[in-house]
This record gives C-alpha cells, sequence and structure tokens, in this order.
C-alpha cells in the first residue's frame, strides 16, 4: 500500500504543483482586484459623505448670508447693539454643528451600504 500512495504521489506532486502556479496566479490577480474594487467603492462612498457635507456648509453660509429683514431704525439700530459683528457666521457655524451631527450619524449606514 505504501508504494502505491508513494507512486501516486510522485505523479500528482507536478500536477498539483503545475495547477496550483497556474490558478495561484489566477487567484492572486482576482484576490487583489476585489481588494482594490472593494477600496474603490469604500473611496466613492467617502467622497459622498463629504461632498454631502461640504454642499450643506456652503449652503447653509449663503442661506444665512442672505438673509435680510427691514425694520424701523430704531429698531435695527438696537438689534445691530446687541448682536455681534460675526452673527451670520455664528449662526451657520450652529446650523452646520448640528447638520455634521446628522450626518456623522449616517455615515456608517452610508458606507456599509450594499454590504461592501
Amino acid at each position: 500500500m505504501g508504494a502505491i500512495l508513494a507512486r501516486l504521489a510522485r505523479l500528482l506532486v507536478p500536477a498539483l504543483e503545475a495547477l496550483l502556479l497556474n490558478f495561484g496566479k489566477l487567484f492572486l490577480r482576482f484576490y487583489f482586484w476585489f481588494k482594490v474594487a472593494r477600496f474603490g467603492l469604500f473611496l466613492v462612498k467617502v467622497g459622498v459623505v463629504l461632498g454631502l457635507i461640504t454642499a450643506m456648509a456652503s449652503g447653509i453660509d449663503a442661506l444665512v448670508q442672505g438673509l435680510s429683514a427691514s425694520m424701523p431704525a430704531l429698531l435695527a439700530d438696537g438689534i445691530g447693539r446687541i448682536l455681534p459683528d460675526n452673527f451670520a457666521a455664528c449662526v451657520s457655524a450652529l446650523v452646520m454643528a448640528k447638520f455634521f451631527v446628522w450626518a456623522f450619524s449616517i455615515k456608517d449606514r452610508l458606507v456599509n451600504l450594499g454590504g461592501i
């Protein structure tokens, strides 16, 4: 029985080496392509999140800067004395902070979208 197994091993080992050499390269090529494709999809999803944050930040800033109201002179002067000069920037920062918290709370769901 041992002689049969030794002869069978001598015959099959070169065939197995050739099989692993050829299909091993193919497997490695597929594996690395799959890893690169997954990383590419991850980068696209991160880009979507960052683009969403950037677009909303500029939109909120433009909206707050564009607000204007006509008031009587005495009321406008009183409000001007109370409100700081950078009031629009302060309001933009507060609203953007709330939006950033929301965006980062859904970030994990967006990045894990599609099971990748």
